[in-house]
């Protein structure tokens, strides 16, 4: 039985509740820290803090590195007053103009309040990496499960600090780095009833940005063109072979005419001389294709990269291939037959191991299985499967097929990543990756991992046989309707120096355990791509011309600046285009064109059904909301909203309606407060407080009767609805995501307009229902008085 109190319709209508205007909310209670007052009030101890002067000369408290490995600070402990017979929020106010990492953690009656990472109930605060709303305050409100509150009048509750999160680890040791310096300043907790928090306090008031500019110009293409050449150098230069993402690093720049490598004839030799490497690796130990210490994930891609280098150069290599090379008995085989043996096993290999999450099937499709198809294609081995046969695999990779799994023993889909059946998951036979919106779904709306633009546009380029051919046109135009669908998805802001920029979306993703999201116009900038590469791949007028935004806001040079810091191989390789593209970009025309939240736009509505998320711009007004949110094992009737006006920035997570259908099944929450429900290893921290939402039974939604999937693991329908309400200041949202029925939406009594923002409909007060058709989404707006 949920923990969260939820707004039940009567019969068979859907009961809504009516959105309220920016009043100030009433308080259950609230803690000023700092105020000599309000902390006796509270019990406060402060021996593990200090106190500070902050934002708008506010007083603050700040927590200080205290554990003998300088990972945690003390505790901040207080006395807190809740309702005992109500859902209580809690709210923190923190300074937007804080750049620091730490993260704070809430603790009540000996249970941590939230989980550490990626919870559907998050931890207090999980840091910034940059100033997330410069000059203003910010507010985070959750949930307090009432199994804390029922029945209690207080809570005693502590705040404890600990250092940034290294996510890609399995060991407490190397999750949880220390502290190197104090926290953020904390200066108020509050405790309501009502979900928003809408206060009396001074907000601030953004710096002002006119005519400010990122201090980077174009010289930093110098450093990337230096950056690149020397590369090339040091390749060429080694006497022996040079990795997989090496010799396709090299084959790449091969054909750009400010490069070293540019129609240079050791670069053919040195693919050869690396070929020839990779054959004897791979009889020594055929698993070398997929184990390779050189290269993040070698199992997504296999050979693929060498494959893509052997098409890039085929005219080039041609006149080697028929040469023989020795084998492992000493009996000579020819390059052709050597080359298309190793690949032709990563090929089998990658088709054997295929995955469902959206950005991972994409590299294994277009990596491991296009290109090393088209490896054997280059070579004229017999050994090719047919192009056409192979190109379904990026239609499924791209949305446009159902996505069909691993290939068992026999060659038959297993719609798993699993090869054998192992009773384990099993896909839906119409599960696509992503949504008719053009969004990935993983399991919902993701920020900074759906920023998968770079493997989309790759899969398109694939295609592309050369000057002039125009590729796929299908998948040309499923990669523009992905590129457009992620548009609404970029807010304004100001950057560290305090000059305009546009933001990625991240407090409403499932993945994302970073706030404020990167830079991002077309896309976000990634250790394989460009910020440009998908708007010069496809010339499309909308997106080159939000690619000249970012040129004209100086923001390209100065995400080109952060990329280089990042010495990485794949970074320098993911910039190869960098020069060329900005070229593109900097001679295509001016046009009014902007990304959709620019201000000035007009005002919109982008809904979801499928993932759950809705994006608008009203007026001055940017809000986001995920109404499928983290939900990875059964219902968990919660909501998470991200917003913003002018002077206030509030990311909540709260309480919602999810009508599903049920499957008779549970997902019992954990004592564990590492992670709510999913695939993320469990780590285990000294000592800690069990989670307080443990012990909580959440329903699990049914799947297509052919679907299958492990009880606890990530699971892509168990926490879906077909019908999401939540409302949110004078924010209401209503989505039918059912594919079959229309839904007739009980509206209660009111005494003031309301506007839907989806059809800019008058919504009269006596008007009492709506009508949502399948996948249609109502947004009410009532005017703030």
């Amino acid at each position: 039985m949920t923990k969260y109190c939820l707004i039940i319709g009567a019969g068979a209508l859907l009961g809504l509740v009516a959105p309220r205007a920016q009043a100030a909310t009433p308080l259950i209670d609230k803690i000023v820290f700092g105020d000599a007052a309000s902390e006796a009030q509270h019990a406060v101890d402060t021996k593990a803090s200090e106190l500070v002067v902050g934002g708008l000369g506010a007083s603050a408290r700040r927590l200080t590195p205290a554990s003998p490995d300088g990972r945690f600070s003390g505790d901040l402990t207080f006395k807190l007053t809740v309702d005992p017979t109500i859902q209580n929020y809690a709210s923190i106010r923190l300074w937007g103009g804080d750049v620091n990492d730490n993260k704070l953690t809430l603790f009540c009656d000996g249970k941590q309040v939230g989980y550490r990472h990626l919870g559907d109930v998050e931890i207090l605060d999980i840091g910034t990496q940059a100033p997330p709303f410069a000059g203003r305050f910010t507010y985070r409100t959750f949930p307090l499960p009432t199994t804390l509150t029922k029945g209690r009048a207080q809570l005693d509750c502590a705040i404890r600090a600990s250092g940034p999160f290294a996510v890609y680890t399995n060991q407490f040791e190397g999750f949880q780095k220390p502290m190197t310096q104090a926290s953020r300043p904390i200066y108020g907790l509050y405790v309501h009833a009502a979900p928003f928090l809408a206060t009396d306090e001074p907000t601030g008031q953004a710096p002002a940005a006119a005519g400010r500019r990122p201090s980077v110009g174009a010289e930093v293409l110098d450093d990337l063109k230096a950056r690149v050449n020397a590369e090339v150098e040091r390749q060429l230069a080694r006497p022996g072979p040079v990795q997989v993402l090496e010799a396709q690093f090299l084959a790449r720049a091969y054909g750009l005419s400010w490069t070293k490598a540019y129609r240079n004839p050791l670069v053919a030799q040195k693919i050869i001389q690396s070929g020839d490497a990779f054959f004897a690796r791979y009889q020594a130990d055929p698993k070398s294709v997929h184990v390779d210490s050189s290269r993040t994930n070698p199992d997504w891609e296999v050979l693929g990269p060498f494959g893509k280098a052997l098409r890039l150069l085929a005219p080039e290599i041609s006149k080697e291939l028929d040469a023989t090379i020795a084998s492992s008995n000493g009996a000579p085989i020819s390059r052709r037959e050597a080359y298309g043996a190793m690949l032709n096993y990563g090929l089998d290999y990658a088709l054997a191991h295929r995955r469902v999450y959206t950005n991972q099937s994409m590299i294994i499709d277009l990596q491991a299985i296009y290109y090393s198809n088209e490896g054997l294609r280059a070579i004229g081995s017999a050994k090719a499967r047919p192009e056409p046969q192979m190109r379904q695999y990026l239609y499924e990779a791209m949305g446009l097929k159902p996505w069909t799994g691993s290939l068992d023993a026999v060659g038959k889909p297993t719609y798993s990543s699993s090869a054998r059946d192992t009773g384990g998951f099993r896909s839906g036979d119409d599960y696509r990756l992503f949504t008719n919106q053009g969004l990935s779904k993983e399991l919902g709306y993701v920020g900074s991992y759906g920023e998968i633009l770079d493997w989309a546009t790759g899969i398109y380029l694939a295609t592309v046989r050369g000057p002039g051919d125009a590729g796929d046109p299908t998948l040309r135009a499923q990669l523009l309707k992905l590129a457009k669908a992620r548009t609404y998805f970029r807010y304004p802001a100001l950057d560290g120096e305090g000059a305009p920029t546009m933001l990625l979306e991240a407090p409403i993703g499932w993945r994302d355990p970073v706030y404020p999201g990167a830079t991002t116009y077309v896309q976000k900038s990634g250790w394989d791509n460009t910020p440009f590469y998908t708007a010069v791949a496809t010339r499309d007028p909308q997106l080159m011309a939000i690619a000249r935004q970012m040129l004209d806001d100086n923001q390209y040079f100065a995400v080109l600046r952060e990329r280089l810091k990042d010495k990485g191989q794949r970074t320098t390789i993911g910039l190869l285009e960098a020069y060329d593209e900005w070229e593109a970009v900097r001679a295509w025309p001016r046009s009014k064109t902007r990304l959709p939240m620019t201000a000035g736009q007009p005002d919109f509505v982008f809904a979801d059904p499928e993932d759950g998320v809705v994006a608008l711009k009203n007026g001055e007004d940017v809000l986001y909301a995920s109404l499928y949110w983290r939900a990875n094992c059964g219902v968990n009737n919660l909501a998470r909203f991200h917003y913003q006006t002018p002077r206030t920035d509030r990311i909540a997570t709260i309480a919602a309606r999810i009508d599903f259908t049920s499957s008779g099944q549970t997902c019992v929450r954990q004592a564990t407060p590492h992670i709510s429900a999913g695939a993320i290893p469990i780590i285990a921290y000294p000592g800690e407080a069990p989670a307080a939402l443990e012990g909580e039974i959440l329903p699990v939604a049914k799947a297509p009767p052919e679907a299958r999937y492990r009880p606890g693991a990530d699971n892509p329908y168990a926490g879906r609805g077909y019908y999401y309400q939540a409302a949110y200041g004078p924010y209401l949202i209503a989505m039918n995501a059912g594919a079959k029925a229309s839904l007739t939406v009980d509206l209660p009594p009111s005494s003031r307009t309301r506007i839907d923002l989806v059809t800019r409909r008058v919504v009269e007060p006596s008007t009492r229902s709506l009508t949502l058709k399948p996948g249609q989404t109502a947004v009410l707006y009532t005017p703030v008085q």
